[in-house]
């Protein structure tokens, strides 16, 4: 009989384990515990009379023990169902092939395996919209990678981890992934620079609303530059980035500019739901600006609605109720915002900065309408939060909506 090393090492390993026995239970006569971690490691190749031993402490015959059948064999069709499943957006059914194999799934296969497991499971969560899921995938992804020395795959999967961090409100550990991906990327090799500069993205994100302005705007000139040459969706997200900052800093024409070349960037027929995104974020910015309203805002958010309905998702429809309570704000319709703002919020949908923005909004129409104890109770909540994930500039937002006197309603 042929035994094939590492992977009968591997298959030992997850029938004892399946058996809730040690390393010492298979133990005995000339087999010791030190000999079974030798061969789960694939290190020793066991006699015949090694096998009988093992195969009769585990309740097997020699032949189940070595059964052509193994794990390994088994594990391999399963894998090309989930690149498959997941290929085809078949989300619930990545899970359920993952979860058929047993809680025990990663200890059971070897590190590049358990890369693959890892990796699907955190694209299926981010396409489920499962942050802290998707979290907690990448955190185990970024461990493995660290000890294959791959610095570009590490420094994407950093990116991805920042994201995720930013989307569930910890920008500690969004600023610290990103500034990592970076260092590993920054100048590392040619055929780099999209990675690279998706790096520096998430960086200035990250500063951005950690109210490290400075920091992020001293990344602009090197972006704009390195977006001339990338990709027409990366480069609109370049140009978006860069005017979100300059709006943040109070340079609105510069801002205003910066986010028409963005959307001027993306073409509706390569990425559909990317250039009804890009509407909404101009929407957005274009109402942090104190210039009196445009009518391109209200162009662009009938441009988006009609987007999302043929591509857009419920968290799509739950951002497009948000900005378009702040349209309702702007323009004086305080019931409106407060209704929209409501229910874009309890969709909780929304990313954790846009939560909070969302129920400041919320607090400012309740204040308008005259209810400004409720307002007030909801505009503290956002400061709290705020201080505490480390969104300094939301916060003080907050607190400014709080301490601002107020005017009585008109009838």
């Amino acid at each position: 009989m042929e035994i094939r090393q590492p992977a009968f090492g591997r298959q030992l390993r997850r029938i004892r384990l399946e058996s809730g026995l040690t390393q010492s239970d298979l133990a005995g006569g000339p087999v010791s515990a030190s000999y079974v971690s030798r061969i789960e490691s694939g290190s020793r190749l066991p006699s015949v009379e090694t096998l009988r031993h093992l195969a009769e402490r585990l309740g097997l015959s020699v032949a189940e023990l070595m059964a052509s059948d193994s794990f390994e064999d088994s594990w391999g069709a399963t894998m090309a169902e989930v690149c498959t499943a997941l290929a085809d957006k078949e989300l619930s059914r990545v899970i359920d092939l993952l979860e058929s194999r047993g809680p025990d799934l990663l200890a059971q296969l070897p590190e590049d395996w358990a890369w693959q497991v890892l990796w699907a499971r955190a694209r299926t969560r981010a396409e489920m919209k499962d942050p802290v899921g998707q979290c907690a995938d990448l955190h185990q992804l970024v461990g493995l990678t660290r000890k294959w020395e791959s610095p570009c795959l590490l420094g994407r999967l950093l990116v991805e981890l920042s994201r995720a961090e930013r989307e569930l409100g910890n920008i500690t550990g969004a600023h610290t992934a990103a500034q990592e991906a970076l260092s590993l990327l920054d100048g590392f090799s040619s055929g780099t620079s999209t990675l690279e500069l998706t790096a520096r993205l998430a960086l200035m994100a990250a500063e951005t609303e950690a109210g490290l302005l400075l920091q992020a705007a001293a990344r602009i000139p090197d972006v704009l530059r390195m977006a001339e040459n990338a990709p027409p969706k990366l480069a609109a997200q370049a140009y978006w980035t860069c005017s979100t900052v300059r709006i943040r800093q109070g340079h609105f024409q510069e801002g205003k500019v910066l986010i028409g070349r963005a959307l001027s960037a993306m073409d509706s027929r390569d990425d559909l739901l990317g250039w009804a995104r890009l509407r909404i974020a101009a929407v957005s910015l274009h109402l942090r600006c104190p210039e009196p309203f445009s009518p391109e805002i209200r162009t662009w958010l009938e441009e988006a609605a009609d987007a999302f309905r043929y591509v857009g998702e419920p968290t799509h429809h739950a951002e497009l109720r948000a900005v378009a309570a702040r349209v309702h704000l702007v323009e004086g319709r305080l019931a409106e915002a407060e209704t929209e703002a409501a229910a874009a919020e309890e969709a909780g949908l929304l990313a954790f900065h846009d939560r909070l923005r969302t129920r400041l909004l919320r607090a400012e129409a309740l204040m308008g309408l005259g209810r400004d104890q409720e307002g007030i109770r909801l505009a503290q909540s956002v400061a709290q939060e705020a201080e505490g994930a480390g969104y300094l500039n939301l916060a003080a937002e907050a607190w400014k909506t709080v301490a601002m006197p107020r005017v009585p309603p008109t009838s």
